[in-house]
């Protein structure tokens, strides 16, 4: 499986416009990947990348400079899973972008031990998660 990452948030130095044009420019280079390799496939679906750009731009526009960086990574069925996380304290969230509209996409969010997800899935709610991530 092929992953794209990008550093570890560090919401200290706030930087959405930067933050944002990397994701997104990461979130294209997926539509230059092979295919398919041994694993599955790796180039996304027009759904999954449409789906991604469309919550990654809402969630900076409404964000701002307060848009944390974003490691991305294609699964191996044609989705698009987006995932920001830092150490101190441990937490992450996890934005999934299925290949279609028959499968949900989903916000997983984690704080420590406690995690659920959230499948009312829109770029406000990805804002209200990212922001409840840099209070943190």
């Amino acid at each position: 499986m092929t992953v794209v990452t990008t550093p570890k948030t560090d919401t200290s130095q706030n930087n959405g416009l930067l933050n944002y044009r990397i994701t997104a420019q990461i979130i294209l280079e997926l539509l230059e990947l092979e295919e398919e390799d041994e694993y599955g496939i790796l180039r996304p679906t027009e759904y999954a990348f449409r789906t991604a750009m469309q919550l990654v731009l809402g969630a900076y526009d409404s964000m701002g400079d307060n848009f944390p960086n974003a490691s991305v990574c294609p699964d191996e069925k044609g989705g698009i899973m987006l995932d920001w996380s830092k150490d101190n304290p441990p937490c992450a969230i996890h934005l999934f972008c299925p290949s279609s509209p028959e499968i949900k996409a989903y916000i997983y969010h984690q704080n420590g031990d406690d995690y659920a997800g959230d499948y009312e899935v829109s770029s406000s709610r990805l804002s209200y998660w990212l922001n409840w991530f840099n209070a943190l």
